[in-house]
């Protein structure tokens, strides 16, 4: 321990030498965040992690080896079991033993040729001398027992039957660590394959929604313009409820689904432009399922059917109307109804031929996120006690899914 002297002085300026004494404490803990340190800037941890991967290549590889050694020499054992004939075959394999990490270097260093003429010729010219090696390593492994005479280095008559095992085996080898890479790459290629097809899928859903939005901004400045000459409280009221309405959509942009309670936040923005404008003409009322609020939704999905209930269904009645948005769940569905008791579609109405912009995008949008949910993901039809009802179905996702499915 270092003790640390220090002079000062006094009120007349004279020096007086102080000693001071560290703490222990303090000091071992100094020592100890330097030896983490040390610990944490030292690559032997790194390497001590690739040997242990290595030693557990290697014992695998040994064990792999060992187990077609004993299935080979199962046939000859059913006919005629001789110890020394199992010992041979084991023998022969661990000769292969130690010539996989030949193997693997190889196919390594090969894997980058894309040309399959190049690489089936490039390994069939190793096979010669992975062949030979063979020989003389099963050779050497099996000489301490003498009664495996059959032995290469013993009888040479045995060495080209020795050749042409060796030479089958490293071709199945090969064959085998090139379908493992081939497969490889295919799995690489579907997943890179997937990854785009999302991506597109994604900007195409964005691009539908960059069409929703304007057309909904120009329907909302719309209706504020003509308050503005009228009733300017009114019009500063909408103004502010399009602002508040526009800085939420925005938080959620970047997401092309957020929960049912947020979507719902968007819209009662939404509604209080309208309501301003209505007054008591238009009632718009929720009833939504508690349980579905946290199930995902695409975003801006229920304005535009709400705005087309408004403009086509209540607008055009003189005494107003009412407008219900409703949610609840169906099985492994989320259904969504907006029902308005306007002046309903007509009776030979058809979304192919008579949908307006916001219907049609919403539809695509539903399609492409949910392709698997069919031509009932957007019903609509005219209400035999006047107006129209619009349904919505889509597969639970979500938190509330999950609670749903461990429920179940």
């Amino acid at each position: 321990m270092q003790i640390a002297h220090q002079t000062i002085t006094n009120d007349r300026d004279e020096p007086i030498h102080v000693s001071i004494e560290p703490d222990p404490e303090r000091s071992a803990l100094e020592r100890g965040e330097k030896t983490d340190a040390r610990r944490r800037i030292d690559p032997r941890g790194t390497g001590r992690g690739k040997w242990l991967a290595r030693v557990k290549l290697a014992t695998l590889v040994f064990f792999v080896w060992t187990a077609v050694g004993l299935f080979q020499a199962v046939p000859e054992g059913l006919n005629d079991f001789s110890w020394f004939g199992l010992i041979s075959k084991v023998l022969d394999a661990w000769a292969w033993v130690l010539l996989t990490p030949a193997l693997l270097l190889i196919d390594r260093k090969l894997a980058r040729d894309e040309n399959i003429a190049r690489l089936v010729l490039m390994l069939l010219l190793f096979s010669i001398p992975f062949s030979l090696v063979h020989i003389l390593l099963a050779g050497l492994l099996s000489y301490p027992f003498p009664e495996i005479w059959w032995n290469p280095l013993r009888n040479r008559h045995y060495a080209d039957y020795y050749f042409l095992g060796g030479w089958a085996t490293y071709c199945a080898v090969v064959a085998i660590l090139q379908a493992f890479r081939f497969y490889n790459r295919f799995l690489t290629g579907q997943l890179q394959l997937e990854r785009a097809a999302k991506s597109l899928l994604g900007a195409r859903l964005n691009a539908l929604r960059l069409h929703l939005e304007p057309h909904f901004l120009f329907n909302a400045l719309n209706a504020i313009s003509s308050e503005v000459a009228n009733n300017p409280e009114r019009a500063r009221n909408m103004i502010g409820n399009l602002g508040a309405l526009l800085r939420r959509s925005l938080d959620s942009k970047g997401s092309t689904e957020i929960t049912l309670a947020q979507e719902l936040a968007l819209l009662e923005y939404y509604v209080s432009i309208q309501r301003v404008r209505f007054g008591e003409r238009m009632e718009i009322r929720t009833e939504v399922d508690p349980d579905t609020l946290s199930f995902m939704v695409p975003s801006m999905l229920l304005q535009p059917l709400v705005e087309n209930a408004i403009r086509h269904g209540i607008e055009r009645r003189m005494s107003g109307g009412k407008i219900v948005v409703s949610a609840s769940r169906a099985g492994d569905q989320l259904q969504l109804h907006v029902v308005d008791n306007g002046v309903g579609i007509a009776r030979h109405w058809r979304m192919e031929t008579s949908a307006g912009h916001g219907l049609r995008v919403t539809l695509e949008r539903l399609r492409g996120l949910y392709p698997g949910s069919g031509e009932e993901c957007l019903t609509i039809r005219r209400r035999e006690e006047g107006g129209t009802e619009v349904a919505i179905r889509i597969p639970l996702q979500g938190a509330g899914a999950e609670r749903h499915e461990a429920i179940a």
